[in-house]
This record gives structure tokens, C-alpha cells and sequence, in this order.
């Protein structure tokens, strides 16, 4: 007989979307981790709140009435909010502070290349919301190593590793396949190339055409699969400009109607290229063999932790094309091998897992928890779950979205020059960071530009002065402005 447990109780911080098919589905793996660890008995995750919206201190009240808040997966770790927290959490250090039992599960360390770290915020405003956490997992070690740089070393002790749901979302739910099934070796590849507005030509998506002609050669069967329009879809334009047309094109994003889409397609799938983070988790957590494209550090971070960077290939090798054709043709020579160590690193991932989240509800009850397996959730429970990120998407950006754009009315005296001006600044200095993060360098350079003239009217208009500046400052002597 099974002895009756008190589930504990969890309020959500997270993204609610449909953008990102990674993003989305992330958002649903967590729910499905703790909602099926332990034969279904010991969490509850009851309520949310999408933390990109402003988070006050009634809302903080509001989640501290739970057993626990549990800010989950993703790479949040990057430079937004630049005045306010650093990083994808829109609140005060203040609000952070009356933050209570706050879990931290599964988040990554993220920034990209262009990034030139977090605010001097970030340590204040993250030390505040782990200072009372049962928990503080971060999805990679190379995300680990990256934080105990900037926070305190009385946490580092509590820093630990939690995967990303994704890489192990077969064990969840039912419908997404069997866990120890692989893809059947095939010239199947699928690529998913990210190209960002900032890039200033072409050469990526020619080198991605190269690559592409040569596998068709090849024999190999090509899809090109989209995660996040906005950013995937140019690299497919720019191979139908030029005449290559010979592949199947693969939109992952359904917006909720059928969240795992992914995980079914990629356990069909032997082989697949890609340059985003969960473009790379969610395959990998299916059964595929990946090869990884650095585009960023999170990349590294990743084909690091489950033993395929001897697959990882520099994005800007003159050579990028030729290098995706070979290591594909890699994996497809050294198949059963690989698949072999890439099933070994997945039920690792689901052991550390559990392991942790054991941990967590002892934390929080007291009580040791009596079985650990995931009972995987049924059909019905994975759609309700997805028309319930839906309804929470549309009603936060109706409510808290709408109002943090508005200009409510106040009855405090009329701002001054002076607040305006501060208000432009933090403004753009946060646009600047969000530009960067999406790789649009022309658009943060302009941004940058602006900020210069709100925080020095002295500064240069013209483009030779902006080039005796840009001297000054290689020189040293004269700072860039923040």
C-alpha cells in the first residue's frame, strides 16, 4: 500500500511563450519533472508569474504563501534589467530580498559573445534570491564555474549541477518515446542555424548552402528546422535565393497546440546540426547525435557536459562548411558508438536529476521522499498543461505586460529634466543589452550612439569624431560611458 505524501507546493517564475519553441517547451519540461518525480505524489506546481514583466512586492508576497517559488531553466543568467537586477528577473534588489525559499532549477549562465559581462546589479540582486534557497542548480558545469566569478564565495558550496529537463524529457511523458530508443542510422540530417540581424553579411548561410549541396551529394535526406522564426528562417531564404531548394522545411513552433512536436520529429532523426542552445537539448534528449556550431558560449557549455566537443565546431572556421559535412559524416560512420555514450550521458542527466529533487522536497518537508522514478504524465495531463501555458501567455501579457508598458498617472509631482533624462538613460542602456543578446550589433551600436548623447551632450555627431573617439578610447585615455 502506498503511504499517502503532502505534495509540496510550487509558485513558477518563468517565461510564458510561444516564440521560441525551446523556450516554450522548457517551460513545460519543468512542470513535467516535478509533476512526475516519484510516481506523481510530491510537487505541485499551482501558480506563475512571467518574471520579464515587472514583479512587485505583492506578487513576492502572493508567491511566499507557497511552499516554495522556483525560478526554472533557461539562460536567464544574461545581461537585461541593466539598472535594476542584471539579469532576466525584472525586480528590485529590494523586492528580491523579501524573496523566500526561492528554488533556482536548471538556469544557464548566457552570455554571448558580444557581451562584455553582467552589471555590478546582478551579484546583489541573484545573492538576494538564492540568500534563503533550498536549492541552487545550474544546468552545466561551464554555467557553474561562471557564476562562483561573480557571487560571493559563502554560495559557492550550494552552486550545483542540475541539467536541463529537455536532455531527458523521454523519461517525463508519455507520447514522446521510449527513453533507450534510438533513430535508426540513416543520411538523415537535420541543420537549425540561427542568424542574427547583427550579422553584417553573408557568410554563415553561404557556408551553410556549401554544406548542404555537399551532403545532398552525399545522399544525405536534409531538413532544416525552425525553433525561433524570427531568427531561423532567414538561413532557409537565403538557400532558396540561391536555387538550393532540395530539403524539407520543419516549423517547430505550433503555439501550444502540440508542445511535443520536437521531441517526437528528433527521435526520427539520427543526426542533427545546430547552433541554438535547445535547438541542441531537445534533439539530444530525443536520440539524436548533435553536432554543435559556437555561436556562443553556452554552446561549449553544453557539448562539454554530455561529452560531444570533440564535435563543436567554431562558427567562424573559414572552413564551416566543409567541417559540418565531416563531422556529420562522422557521425554517421561512428554511429552505434556514439549513441551508445549519448544514452549512457542522458540517463545520467535524469539520475542527477532525481537524486536533486529529492533533496529539494526533504528541504522543504522534512521528509525523505520514499520512491524517486518519474511516473511519466499521460496525453491529457501534457495538453492540459500546454492550454494552461496558453491561457497564463494571454493573460499575463494582457495584465501585467499592458501595464508595464503604460504610463500610468501619478500624483507625485511633475518629473524634472533631470528624471527624465535618467529614465533615457536606463532606457537605453537596457536596449543596448537586449540588442547585443539577439546578436544586432548595428542596431546596439545606434542605441549605444544615443546613450553617449543623453549621457554627454559633448559627444560626437559626426563620424570622425566618433572615430577620434573610438582612438581615444583604444589609447585609454577616455572611458567609455555605461
Amino acid at each position: 500500500m502506498t503511504t499517502p505524501v503532502t505534495p509540496a507546493r510550487l509558485f513558477s517564475w518563468q517565461y510564458y511563450t510561444h516564440n521560441n519553441y525551446g523556450d516554450a517547451l522548457l517551460a513545460e519540461a519543468v512542470r513535467y519533472l516535478f509533476h512526475s518525480f516519484g510516481g506523481q505524489r510530491y510537487f505541485r506546481v499551482e501558480d506563475g508569474a512571467d518574471s520579464r514583466y515587472p514583479v512587485g512586492p505583492r506578487l513576492v508576497e502572493r508567491a511566499n504563501t507557497y511552499d516554495a517559488g522556483l525560478v526554472a531553466g533557461g539562460g536567464v543568467i544574461i545581461p537585461r534589467n541593466h539598472d535594476l537586477s542584471g539579469w532576466a528577473f525584472r525586480s528590485s534588489v529590494a523586492t528580491a530580498r523579501k524573496m523566500r525559499r526561492t528554488i533556482v532549477f536548471a538556469v544557464g549562465f548566457n552570455l554571448y559573445r558580444n557581451h562584455r559581462g553582467l552589471s555590478p546589479t546582478f551579484t546583489e540582486h541573484f545573492e538576494a534570491v538564492i540568500e534563503g534557497s533550498p536549492f541552487v542548480g545550474l544546468r552545466n558545469h561551464g554555467s557553474i564555474e561562471r557564476l562562483k566569478e561573480v557571487v560571493d564565495r559563502r554560495f559557492h558550496d550550494r552552486i550545483v549541477f542540475q541539467p536541463c529537463p529537455t536532455t531527458f524529457l523521454r523519461h517525463l511523458v508519455d507520447g514522446a518515446g521510449d527513453p533507450a530508443a534510438v533513430p535508426e542510422r540513416s543520411r538523415r540530417v537535420t541543420l537549425q542555424v540561427t542568424r542574427s540581424p547583427g550579422e553584417q553579411d553573408d557568410r554563415v548561410a553561404d557556408e551553410v548552402l556549401r554544406a548542404c549541396r555537399s551532403l545532398k551529394q552525399a545522399g544525405y535526406e536534409i531538413e532544416l528546422a525552425s525553433f525561433f522564426a524570427k531568427f531561423d528562417t532567414p538561413v532557409v531564404d537565403h538557400l532558396r535565393a540561391h536555387g538550393f531548394d532540395d530539403f524539407t522545411f520543419v516549423e517547430m513552433n505550433t503555439q501550444g497546440r502540440d508542445m511535443l512536436l520536437g521531441p517526437r520529429h528528433f527521435s526520427q532523426v539520427p543526426i542533427v546540426v545546430s547552433t541554438r542552445g535547445h535547438g541542441a537539448m531537445v534533439p539530444f534528449g530525443a536520440g539524436s547525435l548533435v553536432v554543435p556550431i559556437d555561436n556562443s558560449p553556452k554552446m561549449v557549455y553544453f557539448a562539454r557536459e554530455v561529452g560531444i566537443d570533440d564535435l563543436l565546431i567554431d562558427v567562424d572556421d573559414p572552413d564551416l562548411g566543409a567541417r559540418i559535412v565531416a563531422n556529420v559524416e562522422r557521425c554517421h560512420d561512428e554511429y552505434a558508438a556514439r549513441q551508445d555514450r549519448a544514452r549512457a550521458e542522458r540517463e545520467r542527466l535524469y539520475d542527477v536529476s532525481l537524486e536533486n529533487l529529492s533533496r529539494i522536497y526533504h528541504a522543504l518537508t522534512g521528509q525523505v521522499p520514499s520512491e524517486r522514478e518519474c511516473l511519466p504524465l499521460g496525453e491529457l495531463e501534457v495538453w492540459l498543461s500546454s492550454r494552461l501555458h496558453a491561457k497564463s501567455m494571454a493573460f499575463e501579457g494582457r495584465t501585467r505586460g499592458e501595464a508595464a508598458q503604460a504610463a500610468p498617472p501619478t500624483a507625485a509631482a511633475p518629473a524634472t529634466a533631470q528624471d527624465r533624462a535618467d529614465v533615457a538613460r536606463a532606457w537605453l542602456r537596457e536596449r543596448r543589452e537586449e540588442l547585443y543578446a539577439e546578436g544586432d550589433v548595428a542596431r546596439a551600436t545606434q542605441v549605444r550612439r544615443a546613450l553617449e548623447v543623453v549621457s554627454d551632450p559633448t559627444a560626437p555627431a559626426t563620424t570622425a569624431g566618433r572615430g577620434a573617439r573610438y582612438v581615444r578610447r583604444r589609447l585609454g585615455l577616455e572611458r567609455e560611458s555605461r
